[in-house]
């Protein structure tokens, strides 16, 4: 008879048996899933190492209601309520701190949420009542690997093996510190390793199965996957893998018969729910993927990936309201979930009246955060928030007001007058004497417009806010990958989302194309038809806890490669942060593009101004209208030598125009209004906002090297101290 926690079976690793906590290839790390062990021991050996006092836990642990509590968390740890379960591990502890089997339990939960130095705290808590215990040394490896300590993690796994060769959660650490290297061949050698060992062992037939489709070689999979379900047709987590790997080659007939079992077989199993919903969807059958969702919502309200299925079904049978009361209802379980706030914020713009209540509660949790990030003088993530607010809220006058001021702060006077004209026009006029706010608003109006008279564009009577300053015209597409495991269908709202962000930059103008593209060549067909400058196609992977996205940047020209873009991100904000930093890059690869829209003799005046990082002194090349081209490979401009008609040296610098002197190339003087002009020298002495401006205009030379100042470093993930996991570890770490 075996105890069997977690649906996993559990027997002892040849070896290393007889002492305590079986360390087989189904107990200890090696039955993650999400990062949780899902384990158990045989009656056999788990009667005597209690009776003998020589189990996991001091004697103590039977009193007191200590073991009460320890039971109570396993099997919320088997229900994968981890957070619960670290309370009631904790509750027993209280009960008997020289419990280490808690102490060991306890870490392997926090392990799961994501806390590892929290984690290995715990874990050397255990290890002072078990020494030399293979399942502690197996898990303090995994934790130096999501640490990022790989050489520590590797010493660990290889001193297992050094003393226990026949140790398969050893095996499984190696080959997971070879994945995170890139290594996909010395990882399958070790899972093949492992099968050795045990050839029916459950882990390494469903790690070979995923790793296999990772490289391409599907008749692998398929080989693995059969064995799995041959030797383990009973268990959910089989089935489901063998679900997923089937929607991955696109055959969703045998990926939802696989998925349906997998649920029939345990029906708790909410990740399976999830699998099954996608794959309904995935074949458009939006009234039977609504229905799972439902479903899952009714059994945990906190399930997000059901409330974001549901509501994309809603969306394209074109129930665009419900979809977003369904998305509303799904962020007020989980605010975090960017990508669903994201979906919600772009149907919002498309479906929702500008008057509707609804948008300032939306709004709401963009301004607060807009105010925490202003506290601690982040200038670029407030301004980027506050610009979520009022897209989402374009009437929130309290958040427009707070805008303004951190625009004013910036040193920009037109634009804050634009604002408070903007809030004066909503006010209501008071029936009675003005109320205090709109003398305020008043009394500063009548003070700006006052110091603008003096201003170049009052000089030149330009208004700047009619100028059409548009010069990029960026295409951006996306192919859709048929296995994504959250948030379905998310490169569609990240395209969405990348055209909103670029709403707000005069300069430049970003088109999506309706739906998917079928790779390159239609992206290119799309981009040279409507005569883009650039096109990008965008990738995105996402697990639980990161995200990456990969943006491949082309000219619409010639259809070459410009740039490649990478980044990745973990923690909080991590969608949002890297759109800003794309818009950034983006930008920063863009040159500073003008053009001549005021002449009287060579007093010239410019739509370049401060917002551009336009300065005095700085020399323009100015080039005949139309005939400036992007470079044939590579970033920058080039334009032929007879179409350059001569430089321009600013002397005056405005808000949103310069004014500067023409020096004409030739006899004959060929400058007209409407001509072009980019830069050809800055002088490095920056204002002190020069970067706070860099992020929302072009900020490149005419060779495509950035000219103005970002206004942080930039940084990698390495810099960060984070460690990108790889999709497929992800899953692998999955398998319980």
């Amino acid at each position: 008879m075996k105890i069997r926690m977690h649906n996993a079976r559990i027997f002892e690793s040849a070896g290393d048996s007889g002492n305590g906590i079986a360390p087989s290839s189904f107990c200890g790390i090696s039955g993650f899933f999400q990062g949780v062990p899902r384990c158990g021991l045989r009656l056999g050996v788990f009667l005597p190492l209690v009776l003998s006092g020589l189990f996991f836990a001091s004697p103590r642990a039977f009193a007191s209601g200590a073991v009460d509590f320890f039971d109570s968390g396993m099997a919320k740890q088997n229900k994968e309520d981890y957070y619960g379960a670290s309370e009631d591990y904790q509750q027993a502890l209280q009960a008997n701190p020289s419990y280490g089997d808690a102490w060991f339990r306890l870490s392997e939960v926090t392990y799961a949420v994501g806390d590892y130095s929290l984690a290995l705290t715990y874990l050397e808590s255990a290890e002072k009542f078990a020494k030399n215990r293979t399942e502690i040394q197996n898990l303090r490896g995994m934790i130096y690997i999501s640490l990022g300590r790989l050489d520590d993690a590797k010493k660990v796994f290889t001193d297992i093996i050094r003393t226990n060769p026949n140790n398969i959660d050893a095996r499984f650490g190696l080959a997971e510190i070879d994945l995170f290297s890139g290594s996909f061949s010395g990882a399958r050698q070790l899972y093949l390793d492992a099968l050795k060992r045990q050839t029916n062992n459950r882990k390494a037939l469903l790690s070979l199965a995923l790793l296999s489709a990772e490289m391409g070689n599907f008749d692998a999979t398929q080989t693995y996957i059969e064995q799995a379900l041959k030797f383990h047709s009973g268990d959910a987590e089989v089935h489901y893998l063998a679900a997923y790997l089937s929607a991955r080659r696109g055959d969703y007939q045998e990926a939802e018969r696989r998925a349906r079992a997998a649920v029939q077989i345990d029906g708790s199993f909410s990740k399976a729910y999830v699998l099954l919903a996608n794959i309904l969807f995935s074949q458009k059958r939006y009234d039977d993927t609504i229905d799972i969702c439902s479903y899952l919502i009714s059994k945990n309200r906190k399930t997000s990936e059901a409330w974001y299925l549901k509501g994309l079904s809603e969306m394209r049978r074109g129930e665009s309201g419900k979809a977003v009361t369904t998305w509303s209802g799904g962020l007020d379980e989980n605010p975090q979930d960017e990508m669903m706030r994201a979906a919600l914020e772009l149907a919002v713009a498309k479906s929702v009246p500008i008057e509707d209540s609804r948008r300032s509660g939306w709004a709401s949790y963009h301004v607060q955060k807009a105010r925490d990030y202003g506290k601690v003088f982040m200038g670029e993530e407030s301004r980027y928030e506050y610009q979520r607010a009022l897209k989402v809220d374009p009437n929130n006058m309290e958040a427009r007001a707070e805008f303004a001021e951190l625009l004013s702060r910036s040193g920009l006077d037109e634009l804050y007058l634009q604002q408070l004209k903007f809030i004066k026009s909503s006010m209501k006029p008071s029936s009675e004497k003005p109320t205090r706010r709109e003398n305020i608003v008043n009394y500063t109006i009548e003070a700006y417009e006052s110091l603008m008279k003096y201003s170049l564009s009052s000089e030149w009577n330009v208004d700047p806010f009619y100028l059409d300053k548009v010069r990029w015209n960026i295409g951006v597409y996306y192919v859709s990958s048929p296995s994504r495991m959250v948030h379905t269908d998310g490169e569609e709202v990240v395209t969405g989302m990348i055209s909103d962000i670029f709403g707000g930059i005069a300069t430049t103008s970003v088109v999506i194309h309706n739906g998917a593209v079928s790779g390159y060549s239609e992206a290119y067909r799309l981009a040279r038809k409507s005569k883009l400058d650039y096109f990008v196609i965008v990738g995105v992977e996402e697990t639980e806890r990161e995200i990456s996205m990969d943006a491949k940047v082309y000219s619409g020209r010639t259809g070459t490669e410009t740039d490649s873009l990478n980044y990745f991100r973990t923690g909080n904000d991590r969608f949002a942060s890297i759109l800003r930093a794309f818009r950034r890059d983006v930008l920063g690869m863009l040159p500073v593009r003008g053009k001549i829209i005021r002449r009287s003799v060579n007093d010239i005046v410019v739509d370049l101004g401060f917002v551009e990082g336009m300065k005095e002194n700085a020399v323009l090349d100015v080039v005949k209208a139309g005939k400036i081209q992007t470079v044939d490979m590579g970033r920058g401009v080039r334009f032929d030598e007879k179409d350059s008609l001569g430089t321009i040296t600013i002397s005056k610098v405005g808000e949103e125009i310069s004014q500067g002197v023409l020096e004409q190339n030739g006899f004959y003087d060929r400058v007209n209004v409407g001509d072009e002009v980019l830069v050809r020298v800055l002088p490095e002495d920056g204002g002190e906002n020069a970067g706070a401006i860099s992020d929302t205009s072009p900020a490149a030379g005419e060779d495509g090297d950035r000219i103005l100042p970002a206004e942080r470093k930039k940084l990698d993930a390495n810099e960060l101290g984070i460690v990108k996991t790889p999709l497929v570890l992800d899953l692998i770490r999955g398998i319980r």
